[in-house]
């Protein structure tokens, strides 16, 4: 196996989730099984070069046709290791540990990266600043919830007269707040 490096991760992999997500919808596996378990690092049929170093990576994000899916931040299992070898032979897989992400829970729902048809790999590493930062509703608010993504923005409406707007870095936001409108009234003849 290649060495890995001691690197603090800052990295995450985006993960296609399109043949096995029915597997969730089905109920026979959960997200966490679907986006953490078993993706091949390697590059070709090489057991010396990799797609990502395993340790790099602190969030997997599992995308299905353009919507993000899932998102676990990677965190050591019990034993202190945050992924582990599956598989046996010379190319084993890497699954990994980890819990849904609060950080960034503004990504679920969001637009995530495609796959065109061709491409090779089920996965894109991409840089963390690339992801939306946002932390998730409590629980029994995440039904009534609702957001809309533009562009690169998510602004989510997570209680009456309380938005809340996550933007890339590279985003300048401006605030315009209305004069409060008038009670109308109606009459009816």
């Amino acid at each position: 196996m290649p060495p890995t490096t001691k690197k603090d991760p800052d990295q995450a992999l985006a993960v296609s989730v399109v043949r096995r997500w029915p597997e969730v919808e089905r109920g026979t596996s959960t997200p966490a099984q679907v986006i953490l378990e078993a993706w091949s690092p390697w590059i070709g049929s090489s057991t010396d070069r990799m797609h990502f170093d395993p340790d790099r990576i602190a969030v997997v994000v599992g995308c299905r046709r353009g919507e993000t899916m899932g998102v676990f931040d990677v965190v050591p299992n019990a034993d202190g290791h945050p992924w582990e070898w599956v598989d046996d032979g010379p190319r084993p897989r890497v699954r990994f540990f980890g819990r849904p992400s609060r950080r960034f829970a503004a990504q679920l729902g969001a637009p995530a990266p495609r796959w065109r048809q061709g491409e090779g790999i089920p996965l894109k590493v991409l840089s963390l600043d690339d992801l939306l930062e946002g932390d998730a509703a409590p629980a029994e608010e995440q039904q009534d919830e609702r957001h809309v993504v533009l562009g690169g923005a998510v602004v989510t409406l997570d209680s009456p007269r309380h938005l809340v707007v996550s933007v890339p870095g590279d985003y300048r936001v401006t605030v315009h707040a209305r004069p409060p409108e008038a009670p109308t009234s109606s009459t009816e003849e």
